[in-house]
């Protein structure tokens, strides 16, 4: 599974660590890839039980890297703390990759739950690793979300959908 962005603390990254010991049980072959830079990397590599189990690319990723990243993973989890928005899920969604994410800030307005990805609660590090399992068990599971927001991409989220909700608004003002 693929963290990918900034490391700060309003990103939940924490949750995710915790989360490890729960998903390695289930599924001990899973490796947790943490790309990104920010905060001082060296508190979060600290708290990892399973150092072994982590994969981690601290600095600013190449958009060729990135897209790599996008493509090798199984899923993309985001466990936001607080959030107005992610540009990660679009990018999740255009590599027809499904998300795990929290119910914070707007992120749930674009993740439908159970059909693009799945929203957990904030701060749950067993709900995250719970669905995360769920979806590293079920391969059909993953691909059938993927397409789902490959599609979303396409239609809710695409550029022509954003102008015609955007001229709405103006033409109501």
């Amino acid at each position: 599974m693929l963290f990918f962005g900034r490391i700060y603390r309003y990103k939940g990254l924490e949750y995710l660590i915790k989360a490890e010991p729960t998903i390695t049980k289930e599924m001990p072959s899973a490796k947790i890839i943490i790309a990104g830079t920010g905060e001082d990397f060296e508190k979060y590599e600290k708290t990892m039980i399973n150092r072994d189990n982590f994969i981690i690319h601290n600095y600013c990723i190449p958009y060729k890297e990135g897209a790599e990243l996008f493509h090798r993973c199984s899923l993309v989890v985001l466990p936001y703390i607080e959030a107005s928005q992610s540009g990660v899920v679009p990018t999740t969604y255009g590599f027809k990759k499904p998300v795990v994410v929290t119910d914070v800030g707007g992120i749930p307005e674009i993740v439908e739950n159970g059909v693009t990805g799945f929203i957990v609660p904030s701060k749950k590090p067993r709900a995250l690793a719970d669905a995360v399992v769920k979806l590293l068990k079920d391969e059909k599971l993953r691909n059938k979300m993927g397409e789902n927001g490959y599609k979303k991409l396409a239609s809710d989220l695409s550029w022509d959908k954003i102008a015609e909700e955007t001229i709405k608004i103006y033409d109501k003002v």
